[in-house]
């Protein structure tokens, strides 16, 4: 049954919240959802406001409403709805996302200060919020990189990982774009002097299991256009390089459960802070 948000988008009126909004419009088009549009208006410092809340509720509703009509007229038919709040951006979009299909946010917001809270917000966001979470940067998927206009997708063998490979066939899927599976090896040095272990065979055994992992899903997306790479060296490095001219970049959350299933792994959190396009964080399902 289809989350009732649909696709959920984070939206505060800034340039990078609309480049937010279009990625999730054209996201809630491709897979035929309903596009819900959250706009969570707060008093930061509070004490020093001068305007009157309803004068802030207004605005909110206005900046809502202006965006959900320019959605809706460069989309005819795609139902758009509004979720206007008052609190925690962060808060309430954690909360939104448990019934939405998809939840994007923006990198950063409009301001010195504002850049600061939404760049948390979007951070919060991609580390507490259950499911699939997308972080929208201003990039085109072209450029000079080894994997220009296609979506990369770093995995490790991790049942995260496999989640990561599931959303990323769909999003090649419905975006007729080239997929980059990507696996970096760690160098043997952790392990090169430990007695009865062969790094190299190590290495063989992981580079076989990436392959069958990778067939698992061709079998199911017969028509996607795959390129299997496997590498050796640090993981992080080698991703944040491979989102040069990428159009999306997929990764796996870490996490089996209470505190870990809401953090971030080293790696998936430095794809979110450093990537070079936008990303895409996959967390275990709450079903």
């Amino acid at each position: 049954m289809t989350r009732r948000h649909g696709v959920l988008v984070g939206y505060d009126g800034s340039e990078c919240g609309d480049l937010a909004l279009d990625w999730a419009a054209e996201e809630a088009v491709l897979r035929g959802l309903p596009l819900t549009i959250s706009h969570v208006w707060q008093i930061v410092y509070p004490g020093f406001v001068v305007l009157p809340i309803t004068t802030l509720s207004d605005a909110a509703e206005s900046v809502t409403q202006t965006a959900a009509e320019r959605i809706s007229g460069a989309h005819p038919g795609l139902e758009v709805r509004k979720l206007v709040e008052s609190g925690s951006p962060a808060y309430s979009l954690i909360e939104h996302a448990r019934d939405a299909e998809l939840t994007v946010v923006g990198s950063e917001g409009a301001g010195t200060v504002r850049k600061a809270l939404i760049g948390s917000v979007s951070a919060q966001v991609t580390s507490h919020a259950p499911g699939v979470v997308t972080v929208v940067r201003s990039t085109t998927g072209e450029g000079t990189g080894p994997y220009s206009g296609r979506i990369v997708v770093g995995v490790d063998g991790s049942s995260a990982a496999d989640e990561a490979l599931r959303v990323a066939f769909e999003e090649a899927h419905l975006r007729r774009a080239g997929l980059t599976v990507l696996c970096v090896c760690p160098d043997g040095a952790a392990v090169r002097d430990t007695p009865f272990i062969d790094d190299r065979v190590l290495r063989e055994l992981a580079r076989e299991r990436f392959e069958r992992s990778v067939e698992s899903w061709q079998t199911k997306y017969a028509e996607a256009q795959v390129e299997k790479v496997f590498l050796e060296g640090d993981p992080v490095t080698e991703l944040i390089t491979a989102t040069e001219g990428a159009r999306l970049l997929v990764v796996g959350s870490r996490g089996a459960g209470g505190i870990r299933s809401m953090l971030l792994g080293s790696v998936s959190s430095a794809a979110v802070r450093h990537a070079l396009c936008s990303v895409t964080v996959v967390h275990p399902s709450e079903d």
